[in-house]
């Protein structure tokens, strides 16, 4: 029973899941360097980004690597949503599995847009 609430509380961050790039060393696309990739890049062109659980807003912001991104704080492990175009939620703001949280971009370090998705665990 535990198991099947877990699964009705956690959603996808996108309609659609295409991995272009896993969590890992990788070539890095942009400067060609063999470093390490942690998160998951999933194809996108425009698309709504939806928060995985629910949890609240610890930051929206931007740097020169992940671009626009999205912090959200769930019980026990925060999620990253990185190179959006758009953000629709505000640090400190309540968010529920499933709700549009912005739009995915290509802000950042990118080769093409798409969605960097990371999770954290609490520590």
């Amino acid at each position: 029973m535990k198991a099947y609430l877990i699964c009705c509380l956690i959603c996808l961050p996108l309609a659609k899941l295409y991995v272009t790039s896993s969590f890992g060393y990788r070539k890095q696309p942009v400067t060609g360097l063999y470093t390490f990739h942690n998160g998951i890049d999933f194809r996108a062109r425009s698309d709504t980004v939806f928060t995985i659980a629910d949890g609240a807003v610890a930051t929206t912001s931007y740097d020169k690597l992940t671009g626009i991104f999205i912090t959200i704080d769930h019980q026990g492990f925060t999620s990253i949503y990185g190179h959006l175009s758009q953000v629709f939620v505000h640090p400190d703001e309540n968010v529920c599995a499933g709700q549009p949280i912005g739009f995915t971009g290509k802000t950042g370090r990118r080769t093409r847009t798409h969605l960097h998705f990371r999770i954290r665990t609490a520590t």
